[in-house]
């Protein structure tokens, strides 16, 4: 055991603890009131068999058997540690006291029984310190542990939230390059829409919390631009219900299944749709989108994609046991049902 470790706490705890004890005994061995060399003699004697007892018992007997479960084992070695603290007894105020201090006459003041009363005295006072030093150190362990796990989920946070943004320009990107191609006037709009869209990402994306209002905001300009390139921009719905200005949702989130109806939406189909329903009630959010499916898409981004694989990983991190992720996809229509506990 290092020197240092030691030092860090214990070596204190036990500094104060004998400097009390020995205090309690120049009362106890003086004669009035008023302490006298031979007081300080008897305590200092006193203190050898007693320090002897704690450090073994402490720096040994709880580390090696009691802490281990060996309590048949720490038993044995209890019954003989206190027998040895009695000899040593006897022996510091016998031919140790003799020769430490040769013109002073020293004599054992307790009897074997209050001896070994004295002893257990010691040995479970210094217990109680050594088993509160540990409960303490193990707060502080789990605490640090807790701290460490909270700087983990928000490392991955940051770490997803930042895949979003590129994910997000390249499919606005796209939509914005059909445009240009087709020399399309709504193609300067959508530029200077998609400018706001980023700046809103690069302000919002290391916080922990936004207000939902700003949320909804950001998701009503990024379907506003997605609507600006359709030709039938009625087929596309979105309804926002409920108590929005009053609640705060962590940035981003909600993107990704937007993006996910647009990527796989048929709005070239005469019955074609995308409806997206957002409802905000007592802390309680609830999303809802149905889209129909292209013909040549046989599989949806349903979990396993970038997009959705991303938000999922998200609402676990930040909401843990506080949301549930319905998907479902008959080959036609897709549609998906989140609800999450905006309080959690």
């Amino acid at each position: 055991m290092q020197f240092s470790k030691i030092f860090n706490g214990r070596l204190l705890m036990y500094l104060i603890f004998w400097a009390v004890s020995f205090y309690v005994c120049l009362e106890l061995f003086s004669r009035n009131n008023e302490i006298q060399l031979i007081d300080v003699i008897y305590a200092f004697l006193f203190h050898i068999p007693m320090v002897f007892a704690v450090t073994v018992h402490s720096l040994h007997h709880i580390q090696n058997f009691l802490a281990k479960q060996r309590f048949l084992v720490y038993g044995f070695m209890l019954f003989f540690l206190v027998i040895a603290t009695f000899f040593l007894y006897e022996f510091t105020f016998g031919p140790l006291s003799k020769w430490l201090f040769p013109d002073f006459y020293l004599v054992g003041v307790f009897s074997p029984a209050e001896v070994l009363g004295f002893t257990l005295i010691y040995l479970i006072l210094s217990s109680s310190l050594e088993f509160s030093r540990t409960w303490f150190g193990e707060i502080k362990a789990r605490t640090r542990v807790a701290e460490l796990e909270t700087e983990k989920t928000l490392s991955e946070l940051k770490a997803l939230r930042a895949q979003v943004n590129p994910h997000f320009l390249f499919n606005s990107l796209n939509a914005i390059y059909g445009e240009s191609l087709k020399g399309s006037d709504k193609t300067p709009k959508l530029i200077l829409q998609l400018s706001d869209m980023l700046r809103y990402v690069l302000d919002k994306m290391d916080l922990d919390k936004v207000p939902l209002e700003e949320e909804v905001t950001y998701l009503k300009n990024y379907i506003d631009m997605q609507k600006r390139r359709l030709d039938h921009p009625e087929k596309v719905q979105f309804n926002v219900v409920g108590e929005i200005a009053e609640n705060e949702i962590s940035p981003l989130l909600l993107i990704n299944f937007l993006e996910n109806c647009f990527k796989h939406a048929d709005l070239q189909d005469v019955n074609g749709f995308i409806t997206i329903d957002l409802r905000v009630n007592d802390g309680s959010l609830e999303l809802s989108t149905r889209n129909t499916i292209l013909k040549q898409i046989d599989t949806l981004d349903s979990g396993t994609g970038l997009g959705i694989g991303n938000a999922q990983k998200r609402l676990e991190l930040a909401y843990p046991d506080a949301y549930t992720l319905n998907l479902s996809d008959d080959g036609t229509l897709y549609e998906l049902n989140l609800r999450m506990n905006l309080l959690a």
